[in-house]
C-alpha cells in the first residue's frame, strides 16, 4: 500500500522547494485571510503537499509567518535607518531616498501590508506602533536639528501617521510600478515644501 507522505530529501520541481513553495502560498493566505483566520490547511493544499511535509520545515504556523516577514523587517530597518542618517546629513537627498525606499515597499508590497494591516494575533502584531514610534523619533531628530529645538511630539507623532497611511494606500492601489513611484514622488515634493515652510515660518510655534 501506497505511504500518503512526502519525502523532504526528493527531488524538487522546477516550480522551487517545497519550503519556497510553502512560504509563497502562506504569502497568499496571511495576505488574503490574515493571521488569524489563515489555515495550514489551505497553505499545504495549495502546495500540493501534506502537513508531514508542512511540519518538516516549520513548527506550526508562527514560524511560518516569521519566516516570512523577519527578512523583510530586516531589510526595511536597515534600509530607513541608513536613509534617514543620509538625509541628517544632507537634507538634499529627502527626494531621492523617499525613491529608493518606496522601490524596496514595492518589491515586498504584500509582506509589508500583512506587516502593517493582516498580523493580529501574531508575534508581529505591534509592528506597525513600533514603527510610527521609530518613525516619530526620526522626524524629531530631523526636526529639531532645523529648528534648534525639540518640536512638540504629538504633532510630529501627527506628520509619521500621515507618512505611513500615504505609504499603506500607494502599496493597496491599483497603480503599476511607475504610476506608484510618480505619486510617491509628489507626495515627497509636498512633504519637502511643507518641512521647508515649518522650519522657516513656524519654528517658534512647534
Amino acid at each position: 500500500m501506497k505511504q500518503n507522505w512526502e519525502n523532504p530529501f526528493s527531488q524538487e520541481s522546477d516550480a522551487g522547494t517545497t519550503r519556497e513553495r510553502l512560504i509563497e502560498a502562506g504569502i497568499d493566505e496571511f495576505y488574503e485571510k490574515g493571521y488569524k483566520q489563515a489555515s495550514l490547511r489551505r497553505i499545504c493544499a495549495a502546495c500540493g503537499v501534506t502537513t508531514g511535509a508542512f511540519y518538516f520545515h516549520f513548527s506550526g504556523k508562527q514560524q511560518l509567518f516569521s519566516s516570512i516577514v523577519e527578512p523583510v523587517i530586516e531589510q526595511w530597518t536597515s534600509l530607513g535607518n541608513a536613509l534617514s542618517n543620509r538625509e541628517l546629513n544632507d537634507q538634499s537627498t529627502a527626494l531621492d531616498n523617499d525613491r529608493v525606499m518606496m522601490d524596496l515597499e514595492l518589491r515586498y508590497r504584500r509582506e509589508i501590508l500583512i506587516l502593517l494591516e493582516k498580523s493580529s494575533g501574531s508575534g508581529k502584531e505591534h509592528f506597525g506602533d513600533n514603527l510610527k514610534q521609530e518613525l516619530t523619533k526620526h522626524f524629531i531628530t530631523h526636526f529639531t536639528k532645523a529648528i534648534g529645538h525639540v518640536p512638540n511630539p504629538e504633532f510630529i507623532q501627527l506628520l509619521a501617521n500621515m507618512r505611513i497611511y500615504g505609504n499603506i494606500q500607494l502599496l493597496k492601489g491599483n497603480y503599476d510600478r511607475s504610476q506608484t513611484l510618480f505619486f510617491n514622488n509628489m507626495l515627497a515634493c509636498y512633504a519637502e515644501g511643507g518641512f521647508t515652510h515649518l522650519i522657516q515660518n513656524c519654528k517658534e510655534q512647534l
